[in-house]
């Protein structure tokens, strides 16, 4: 009977003296020479039909891949086989072609699986219980060194990946004992130089002395008390500022079978963080540059206006001076309304002032508007169709800028609608959302026109049907206030048949109130 301690002291000396690729040969050797074989092989399955030589004692060349069928039938329900005599099929005869005798065992690991197989040309006479129990030794040596080696590989291919990347990643597991840095962190942390995996102390200290450079230390606290009250915490667009540069910090939980913890990635956005500035600052400016002028341009307008009027009184005009007096008119109102509402816009966008939201009884505020507009659809021969729920309807709203909101969009319904048609508006149900939908008989709008339908001062493709102003900001207008209520805008157009806008409001600004609530709410 064999000795196996033997064999597993012979074991330990190889852990201890052997290192990298040599240590599976010199274990192999040992294997060998205990049980007086003359091949071992390491074989690792690829699939079904494949698999490869990993290791010989016999050659140190490479052995072409073959079929297991045969390893897998003697291996059968148990890892370990052995067969005397044994007869090698065609895909073993490379390996075991002069062998009488031969022994498996089978290594199932989700990183690896294969077979460790041993082979003699002449029958020996040791137990199967002692070529087991040897096979299951070694089967536990190979495993650890395959995984050893597969470690070192996925280091060198971390340290090379990561060295490469100009952010600064750092990786602390849920205990904040083991961190992982590259080398932009190394740098930006002071840590010691090459050291990927610094002490916990020494990367704490690191990022405790990288947050206290920052100029913004307020901003930062508030969003790290977020983090440290949530362990599933994820930061979106936390910027850490310094006298020298600016960061950009993304920081989130990792949650795998292999590692839980977190990832922390520092990106230098300086020079975007400048430019932004800049382009900010020189928006504003613009801003108020047009502001200034918009209202230059008012007083110059109403005095023509005066003029105007003025003019009557001097006598009988006739029908062309009173034409052109019309016409003269109706193009500084235009102009005054366009300068509304570019001013409007511009304290719109550049104020952050918080809307005044409380309950409107919504039919009523909608009839109020739509018959507003009944004079200008009668003029153009169009029937404005009005659509109200089952039940009264109370919206937590600002009623003021759902009214701009309605004028804008039923206003284009009529400016953009042919002579004769119909307009709808109709307040109804979807699921539990309220919509406001406002729907014509115009021209549609065309793909093109589609990409910039709210963008400021765009003229479409489409035209008023009567002469009609536009000053291109209404659904500029129409986007942000609706946004600003915590609604949403939708279109829906198909072209030479209409085009629908929908104001669509959340659950939790809508419900059905009861006829007191919606008296107390009219009066």
């Amino acid at each position: 009977m064999l000795d196996c301690r033997i064999l597993e002291r012979n074991f330990q000396r190889i852990a201890t003296d052997v290192i990298g690729p040599k240590r599976l040969e010199a274990y192999a050797a040992e294997v060998v020479a205990h049980l007086d074989a003359d091949y071992c092989y390491v074989v690792q399955e690829r699939d079904e039909w494949t698999a490869t030589v990993l290791f010989s004692t016999a050659s140190a060349e490479p052995m072409p891949a073959f079929n297991p069928v045969q390893l897998n039938e003697m291996t059968g329900e148990s890892p370990f086989f052995h067969q005397q005599p044994f007869v090698a099929r065609r895909a073993l005869k490379s390996l075991f072609g002069t062998c009488k005798q031969v022994s498996g065992f089978r290594l199932e690991h989700y990183t690896f699986k294969g077979w460790i197989l041993i082979g003699w040309k002449e029958p020996v006479e040791h137990t199967t219980f002692d070529i087991e129990n040897a096979l299951f030794r070694f089967g536990d040596k190979v495993l650890i060194n395959y995984l050893s080696l597969q470690r070192i590989a996925l280091e060198q291919q971390y340290r090379f990946l990561f060295s490469v990347v100009p952010q600064a990643i750092v990786l602390i597991n849920e205990l904040d004992d083991v961190g992982w840095v590259n080398q932009a962190a190394i740098e930006l942390l002071n840590l010691e130089p090459d050291e990927l995996r610094p002490p916990a102390a020494a990367l704490s200290a690191g990022m405790l002395a990288l947050r206290n450079r920052t100029l913004n230390k307020e901003a930062i606290q508030e969003t790290a008390a977020q983090l440290l009250s949530n362990p599933n915490f994820m930061s979106k667009e936390w910027i850490w500022t310094f006298p020298e540069q600016v960061l950009s910090v993304l920081t989130r939980p990792i949650h795998s079978p292999y590692f839980k913890g977190r990832i922390w990635l520092f990106n230098d956005v300086s020079e975007l963080y400048t430019k932004t500035q800049q382009l900010t600052e020189a928006n504003r400016e613009i801003e108020n540059l047009i502001s200034v002028i918009a209202h230059d341009l008012k007083s110059p307008l109403a005095t023509l206006s005066f003029i105007f009027n003025f003019l009557p009184m001097h006598g009988p005009l006739n029908d062309e001076q009173t034409d052109n007096i019309e016409y003269g008119q109706k193009t500084i109102k235009r102009g005054l309304d366009l300068i509304d509402s570019i001013v409007y816009f511009n304290k719109l966008i550049s104020s952050n002032q918080p809307l005044t939201m409380y309950d409107v009884e919504l039919d009523d505020l909608v009839d109020v508007v739509v018959d507003g507009f009944v004079a200008q659809a009668y003029q153009k021969e169009i029937t404005i169709h009005r659509q109200r729920t089952d039940q009264p309807v109370l919206l937590h709203t600002d009623p003021e800028s759902l009214v701009r909101v309605l004028d804008n969009l039923i206003s284009n319904a009529l400016k953009f609608s042919p002579f004769g048609r119909q307009v709808y508006v109709e307040t109804e149900w979807r699921g539990p959302e309220l919509t406001i939908a406002i729907r014509d008989e115009g021209p549609g709008i065309s793909p093109d026109d589609r990409v910039k339908l709210f963008r400021r001062f765009q003229r479409l493709s489409a035209q008023p049907t009567n002469n009609e102003g536009s000053s291109g900001l209404g659904l500029s207008i129409v986007k942000s206030l609706t946004e600003k209520m915590g609604a949403s805008v939708e279109v829906d157009s198909t072209l030479n048949v209409g085009t629908v806008f929908r104001l669509v409001f959340p659950a939790e600004y809508v419900r059905i109130g009861d006829e007191e609530e919606v008296s107390n709410n009219r009066a």
